[in-house]
């Protein structure tokens, strides 16, 4: 019987080692391999997918959608969740829609910062007064700016915005589209702020273990409102470029985006508790997303597959991710 104890416990540890490995492997090139997975198959089954105006014409559609996961990025790594990003993106775009066409465009940018920095806050002091509470103070914040954008635009879409807002959606760096640039550089920005600042090392202290980064002198709640801050402000650019995209502000932009990006950053490998997660694999998961769109659309699948495959590739993402989490514990 001892000896079937140890055959039995030695299996086991074996088990578990090998589990904890490929966990390790699946961490750190996981989404690289989906990603490479996804533009391999595209390859295969049209010959549209690898041309350089499709690749330039992904990048530009996943643009928005990466603006507003990388925002989100920041405050999921507390261990929290903004769902207004989506339909608070429609609102800016709408409000500096307005604002460009009687203002001119830097005025409008300023005015939809100050809104912005106005709404992160009010969403992270409000999701700071217990514990558990993002998930319902955003989704009620998500229901009001999606009515406060309808009575705003009164349910048509304002035009007529200035050829300089367009330009934000249209122009180019050189062959470079200007959103994809745009982009680049929050996504730069984000990763220096996360990897290189003591603020962004504090962000992952307290999705770790928030108490723990309390007793260590961390201002957790003031923290956690910053995030929000960014959150809300990067959801505002991307408003911004959705805006100058369309040529318009549509009174049902962003609507659904938030959980898109909520998937992008999943599938990128971070945690709805905190913690994990980082910019090139939230990047990697906005690109997953823009493929199954692109690729779809190139192969003249029906759209409405989108969100099934979509939502599959989200659920893998969060198994994976507590799978993950049993191996490390």
């Amino acid at each position: 019987m001892a000896i079937l104890r140890q055959t039995s416990t030695g299996s086991t540890g074996r088990d578990a080692s090998l589990g904890r490995s490929f966990w390790q492997i699946w961490n750190r090139f996981g989404i690289l391999l989906i990603l490479l997975v996804f533009a391999l198959a595209l390859t295969l089954l049209t010959d549209r997918f690898l041309t350089g105006t499709n690749l330039l014409n992904l990048a530009r559609q996943s643009a928005v959608l990466g603006l507003i996961s990388l925002g989100l990025l920041v405050v999921i790594l507390t261990g929290n969740v903004d769902l207004t990003v989506g339909t608070f993106s429609g609102f800016a775009g709408a409000l500096m829609a307005q604002w460009a066409i009687n203002l001119g465009l830097l005025p409008a940018i300023v005015l939809g910062l100050g809104v912005a920095l106005l709404v992160g806050f009010i969403n992270g002091f409000l999701s700071t007064r217990g514990v558990g509470l993002s998930v319902i103070v955003t989704l009620a914040m998500l229901t009001i700016f999606q009515g406060a954008t309808l009575l705003f635009t009164e349910g048509r879409p304002i035009r007529g915005i200035p050829d300089s807002m367009r330009e934000l959606g249209w122009g180019y760096v050189g062959p470079i589209p200007l959103p994809i640039v745009i982009t680049v550089a929050a996504a730069i920005l984000v990763h220096i702020l996360l990897r290189h600042t003591t603020f962004g090392r504090q962000l992952y202290a307290i999705g770790g273990n928030s108490e723990a980064a309390r007793l260590s002198g961390i201002a957790v709640r003031v923290r956690i409102i910053q995030a929000y801050m960014i959150s809300a402000s990067f959801a505002m650019i991307a408003g911004l470029v959705l805006t100058a995209r369309t040529m318009s502000a549509q009174p049902t932009a962003g609507v659904g985006d938030e959980f898109s990006a909520v998937g992008a950053v999943l599938i990128g490998g971070a945690s709805l508790n905190g913690g994990a997660g980082n910019v090139v694999g939230t990047l990697a998961g906005v690109l997953i997303l823009g493929m199954i769109s692109n690729g779809l659309n190139l192969l003249q699948v029906n759209p409405f597959y989108q969100y099934i495959i979509k939502g599959l590739v989200i659920l893998f993402a969060i198994l994976m991710d507590q799978w993950g989490r049993r191996q490390r514990a």
